[in-house]
């Protein structure tokens, strides 16, 4: 087979299957097999796939159309210019999220202008892929970082991830704020869990095949919020706060529940003008 029918081969398939955007899975499955750039693929379209490598290809193919997602398949993503390993054991980290990483630098930086140190204390929570917290002390190397989970098994993915990006980050297991007691810290962010069961059952397939965990906020998608708010005050430092992602339409469910214990809130939109982030204090 040759690697230009093997894109056609691919496409055919994935349509079938109602996959969105075949054409470029397919293309980036083979380029994954073949471990080039996309480009490369209609440059050498004429390139004869190795016996090994059409197998491969074959049954990325087949895994795609069961709607595995591509990035379990190609065990990677990209998450603030930076390539991050993923697997079954973690979340795929979103594009929308990194507005919760560029917001705390802003922040870090204003506190700077401030006359505030360089040396911070932050805390992760329900850190999973360790996108947030490695992307933070990757962008910022004077911050002290915690990242914490529930699943060791997401944790071993975040050290994996660290090690090769090449970041200091102090990882913990352990429930909820469990692992951050006893210490005040200056930021504490996390992306919980906040999809409702009801949103939950009408997700795409691809959704299915992430940790359920790292989805279901109860039965309305705001319990994460609630601990939050009647648990975290104590860890955060007099001029501590709160950074935490939410769902496009939980702006103000969420504000209340932290304005009712206290809180300042202020929300800022993603790049989509949807509401996407909480800062509390």
């Amino acid at each position: 087979m040759k690697g230009i029918e093997g894109m056609r081969w691919g496409e055919a398939q994935l349509l079938e299957k109602g996959i969105e955007n075949a054409r470029f899975d397919a293309d980036l499955l083979l380029a994954g097999v073949l471990d080039v750039a996309r480009d490369r693929l209609y440059l050498d379209g004429d390139r004869i796939l190795s016996e090994q490598e059409e197998t491969d290809y074959r049954r990325a193919i087949m895994r795609r159309a069961e709607h595995e997602p591509l990035q379990y398949i190609l065990k990677r993503q990209e998450f603030m210019g930076l390539s991050f390993y993923v697997d079954e054991r973690v979340l795929i980290p979103r594009a929308d999220s990194e507005i919760l990483v560029e917001k705390w630098l802003e922040l870090v930086k204003q506190g700077e202008r401030q006359g505030r140190g360089r040396s911070i204390k932050v805390a992760d929570l329900c850190t999973g892929s360790g996108a947030l917290a490695i992307s933070m002390a990757y962008y910022y190397p004077e911050v002290k970082m915690v990242g914490t989970d529930l699943s060791l098994d997401a944790l071993e993915v975040a050290r994996q991830n660290a090690l090769r990006l090449g970041v200091s980050v102090q990882w913990r297991q352990g429930d909820f704020v469990a692992p951050l007691q006893g210490e005040l810290w200056d930021f504490i962010i996390t992306n919980p869990p906040y999809v409702s069961l009801e949103e939950y059952n009408q997700c795409a397939p691809e959704i299915f095949s992430e940790p359920a965990m790292a989805f279901l906020g109860g039965q309305d998608g705001l319990d994460f919020y609630r601990r939050l708010a009647a648990e975290v005050g104590p860890l955060l430092n007099q001029q501590g706060k709160l950074l935490m992602e939410i769902g496009w339409n939980q702006a103000e469910a969420v504000c209340g529940i932290f304005q009712k214990k206290g809180y300042e809130t202020q929300v800022f939109p993603d790049l989509a003008g949807r509401d996407r982030v909480i800062l509390a204090r």
